[in-house]
């Protein structure tokens, strides 16, 4: 019994208890990490894809709306404005522009960037299709030069991008006529080039055109090619005609330059991008002959030069060797009086060319011998008619043998050469001292001896008129002697025919029948 109730009243056994740590990372929380780890990596995938922000300063920006106007490449779409800001001077707009990161590499010092639109430039239309899509901004991209995140933008598009193969070179001309940027430039009347940029020079005596040429026709440009201007008409009288000369109907209209090299000149060898040419204003005056020396002579005229402009030609025979620089009135303090000084420049290659029609380059002292020996044998310079239609003058270069002997003074600053009166001038003078002899003449006494010997003369008929009247005796005795005189000579009329049938009679006499 007291084992039973041993058992009965025994404690079981009680294991030990195990206290674990429960984790305070619940399973909810798994998910949000997730997203906030991918959140993070997508911005920061976001962060190191996004292409570069650029700056764009632009004169207005008409057409430009932030979060909608794209830039684009070829029509491709690489970027997007993202805002539109006022410039601190309030001279222009400042445009941030996003940019696909595949443009980084691009962003130079050579980039440029304008605003697309519809306009008409240089008989070019070019952005018709934003008048429906709306205005963007367009890229020439470039790897060449330093990085570089802020631009000017271009006031138009350019007329000539980087990705065209071609050169600029370089015209400098008196004037630029009608070129203008955009305007074409022929090759023996092909299209091969444009006008990319006309301005003033610093001193402003010159008008600087650059031009670029398309691959292959750049390799055309030589060191002995010319340029010249064929805006408009050349149109000109010549012994053949009435020549008219134009490159196309589009030069016509917006102008244009063309080059070519003249055929009885060596081509030369290639030259550089940039070379400097000169742009002539005409094809006929590319065709001259390039003569590099030009001596300035001075004339004197008495008589009007009106009609006489700065650029006449000064004319050999009717070939041109100068022209007049320019014509001014001048007092001699020595002569009191007034003179007509005219600076002309002579080409003297002209006339010393004696080489099979090659230009020949000569020195000053044989300038002098020949002008000395020309002055000699009567060379002289005068007025002469240029246009009879315009009145305009030019000067003459011709021998007049006859003419008062005269030297050159090589010694004065500007050597002068003689002159003689045109032959309008001396008709002038003729007639002056015709009117002037005339007007010496007595008018008065010749007058008074005509009206008496118109008397004389009067008497003079009234007494004829007293002899030879009808009831005069002298009028009847002229009467009767004219009648003997008509038989006298119908008697003699007779004889003749008689003679004239019977010869022998003067032999044998009348009696003799």
């Amino acid at each position: 019994m007291p084992e039973a109730d041993g058992r009965e009243h025994a404690s079981p056994a009680v294991a030990d208890a195990v206290i674990e740590e429960r984790s305070r990372l619940s399973i909810v929380w798994v998910i949000p990490i997730v997203a906030v780890l991918v959140g993070t990596w997508l911005a920061y995938r976001a962060f190191t894809e996004r292409g570069p922000l650029v700056t764009i300063t632009f004169e207005s920006a008409a057409g430009l709306e932030a979060g909608k106007t794209k830039v684009k490449y070829k029509d491709v779409e690489i970027g997007a404005v993202e805002q539109i800001d006022l410039s601190a001077d309030l001279s222009g707009v400042v445009v941030q522009a996003r940019l696909g990161r595949e443009a980084t590499r691009y962003l130079t010092e050579n980039t440029r960037f304008w605003v697309v639109r519809a306009q008409v430039s240089a008989g070019r239309v070019s952005g018709l299709s934003t008048l429906f899509s709306g205005a963007y901004i367009g890229i020439d991209p470039s790897t060449e030069g330093r990085p570089q995140r802020h631009f000017q933008g271009l006031p138009v598009a350019p007329v000539v991008t980087s990705d065209v193969p071609g050169r600029l070179f370089t015209l400098r001309a008196k004037a630029g006529g009608s070129l203008e940027v955009g305007s074409p430039v022929y090759y023996r009347s092909a299209d091969v080039g444009d006008v990319v940029a006309s301005e003033l020079d610093e001193s402003g005596n010159h008008v600087t055109v650059k031009v670029f040429l398309r691959a292959p026709h750049d390799q055309r440009v030589r060191k002995n090619t010319r340029f010249w201007n064929v805006s408009g008409i050349d149109l000109r009288l010549s012994p053949e005609g009435l020549e008219l000369d134009t490159v196309s109907l589009t030069s016509l209209l917006i102008g244009g330059a063309a080059f070519d090299t003249p055929k009885d000149q060596d081509p030369g060898g290639p030259v550089e991008e940039g070379a400097v040419f000169e742009l002539y204003p005409n094809r006929r005056a590319m065709l001259q002959p390039k003569l590099t020396v030009k001596r300035p002579f001075l004339l004197h005229f008495e008589g009007s030069v009106g009609g006489l402009v700065d650029g006449a030609p000064v004319e050999f025979r009717g070939i041109q060797v100068g022209e007049v620089r320019n014509v001014r009135l001048e007092f001699d303090a020595d002569t009191n009086k007034l003179r007509i000084p005219v600076l002309i420049e002579l080409q003297p290659e002209r006339i010393a060319l004696n080489s099979g029609g090659a230009v020949v380059s000569i020195g000053m002292d044989e300038v002098r011998r020949n002008w000395d020996d020309l002055v000699a044998r009567g060379m002289r310079a005068q007025l002469q008619s240029g246009n009879l239609l315009t009145g305009q003058l030019a000067i003459g270069l011709d021998f007049h043998p006859d003419a008062p002997p005269a030297k050159i003074n090589w010694d004065a600053p500007i050597p002068e050469l003689p002159t003689i009166p045109s032959p309008i001038e001396e008709l002038k003078t003729g007639l002056s001292q015709f009117v002037k002899r005339l007007s010496e003449v007595p008018l008065e006494q010749v007058g008074n001896n005509l009206n008496k010997t118109l008397e004389q003369l009067e008497r003079t008929l009234a007494s004829a008129n007293a002899l030879i009247a009808p009831d005069s005796e002298a009028g009847s005795e002229l009467r009767r002697l004219l009648r003997d005189l008509a038989d006298a000579a119908q008697s003699i009329r007779l004889l003749a025919d008689h003679l004239e049938q019977h010869p022998e009679d003067l032999i044998r006499g009348k009696g003799a029948e």
